[in-house]
């Protein structure tokens, strides 16, 4: 295994996830999938059914969490859209596509033959519900975990944190000692360029590769990353998907409107 498709947030987007398996046909060997199989969207069981059979490692998202009315999830905290959305999932889904949720891990996890790489739903300190959207956010979650790249989705925005630690010769009053400090910078993710991931001890990441079902980054194409284990190089793609015709299935199985026109704008 060298080339991994990342994916995350598919949100019962078929026609998204559909888009993005024909996208990167070939130049992948494993896909490992972020979280958020479901909610929001049309197609919940074709999604899980296609994560199923395809994905070697998929973690639990706040979504797939809620669609399983689990203890600790008051589905009463989430906006009315993603309520409704919730709702209407749980009375679709098939019980075997049901007991694959429940089988998800809820807590990060190490994929199989990777060292120093973690993958969660959310962020390494709180794996399925909070959002990592600022570098002060970020570097508190660095503290979380000694791995050198983290994996992460959920706010539906690519993204790099990038996580610095700076020694310094100081004088002390006795004498000299080291003294540290570690800064944490946000860089953008560039769309169809490689990125040569630098890791190190001092120099770690978070990457969210974006979401496949419903970007909020204003720009409406799915979002996913290649990762090719033995270059570290990270290529992350922007494609066209048919939006019509998810959003004439939302409608058809009266989804609320906003969680319809918002796949138009990519917000």
């Amino acid at each position: 295994m060298s080339r991994v498709l990342i994916i995350s947030d598919i949100h019962a987007n078929l026609a998204a996830l559909e888009t993005v398996l024909n996208d990167a046909e070939g130049q992948y060997d494993a896909l490992w999938c972020l979280g958020d199989i479901v909610g929001y969207g049309p197609r919940p069981n074709e999604c899980i059914e296609l994560v199923r059979e395809r994905a070697e490692l998929c973690v639990m998202g706040n979504h797939d969490w809620a669609v399983l009315d689990k203890p600790g999830v008051n589905v009463e905290d989430f906006n009315p859209q993603a309520r409704h959305a919730v709702l209407w999932t749980r009375e679709q889904l098939s019980e075997e596509n049901r007991r694959y949720l429940e089988q998800l891990p809820c807590t990060p996890v190490h994929p199989p033959k990777t060292s120093e790489i973690l993958v969660t739903h959310a962020s390494p300190r709180e794996p399925v519900w909070e959002y990592i959207l600022t570098p002060s956010i970020a570097l508190e979650n660095f503290a979380a975990f000694d791995d050198l790249l983290c994996l992460v989705g959920h706010t539906h925005k690519p993204a790099i944190y990038r996580w610095r630690f700076f020694e310094s010769l100081a004088e002390g009053e006795d004498d000299h000692e080291m003294q540290g400090m570690a800064t944490v910078d946000y860089l953008q993710l560039p769309a169809q360029m490689a990125v040569h991931l630098e890791l190190s001890p001092t120099q770690r990441l978070i990457v969210n590769p974006g979401s496949v079902g419903q970007p909020r980054d204003n720009d409406p194409r799915v979002a996913y990353a290649i990762l090719d284990l033995e270059t570290m190089t990270l290529i992350h793609y922007r494609v066209s998907y048919p939006i019509e015709l998810t959003q004439s299935q939302m409608r058809e199985a009266r989804l609320p409107k906003r969680l319809i026109d918002r796949l138009s704008f990519g917000w």
